[in-house]
């Protein structure tokens, strides 16, 4: 038996008639990713991508300044900007582990959901899904106070410190954040009083006050 097409596992396809699944199958690139591979399928605009397994960091750079994205199984990147009629530019695509993906262009593919009614309920689901997530989703300078939080090691009987402090990029990696970001948390933890430099570490004066903010 002949297993069913990775397309057709996508709830937006699952419910178009054959021929429009055809069409779009044509159109259509599935890959598989292993942990730590880059891929430049979201290379030119208009495309969304579909995450079938797995876990990905796509990244993206605008107004001088990266801003990361991390998707799982069932995301779907790219596809509110297209419903919205802002499609997203080139983004570079990294497998945080094994992953399989669908890259699909958003034109025809909004095309065809739009003549179906089913397709269009799976549409809505989808985007209340993400709108839902996007709501609800953390502060990035809150995940740099997390990332900062596990890092620190005592200094003497009451204090704390981060030796040495990341680079503003290192640290933006491993948070998942825009470097702008990192540099903006620890200007502002120090701004606050929470924090001290001392170069090349981050002396924590008010580890609790961290852990609040850390959330």
């Amino acid at each position: 038996m002949t297993p069913p097409s990775p397309l057709t596992t996508l709830d937006l396809v699952a419910a178009l008639p054959a021929r429009a699944q055809a069409r779009l199958a044509a159109l259509a690139h599935h890959a598989a990713l292993v942990a730590g591979d880059t891929s430049n399928v979201l290379g030119e605009d208009g495309l969304v991508l579909f995450v079938l397994a797995g876990k990905l960091r796509i990244s993206a750079c605008a107004d001088g300044r990266i801003a990361f994205d991390d998707s799982s199984h069932g995301a779907a990147a790219g596809l509110l900007e297209a419903v919205n009629g802002q499609p997203c530019g080139p983004r570079a695509v990294l497998a945080l582990e094994d992953s399989e993906i669908l890259v699909l262009p958003a034109a025809p593919l909004l095309a065809a959901v739009q003549t179906s009614a089913a397709a269009s309920f799976a549409l809505a689901r989808r985007l209340a899904g993400a709108l839902a997530a996007a709501q609800g989703a953390e502060d990035p300078l809150q995940r740099v106070f997390r990332d900062l939080l596990r890092a620190t090691r005592p200094l003497g009987e009451a204090r704390w410190t981060v030796d040495p402090l990341p680079r503003h990029r290192e640290l933006a990696e491993r948070a998942g954040v825009a470097e702008q970001d990192a540099a903006a948390a620890i200007a502002h933890l120090v701004r606050l009083g929470v924090a001290r430099r001392r170069y090349p570490a981050l002396d924590i004066e008010d580890r609790e006050a961290l852990r609040a903010l850390a959330g």
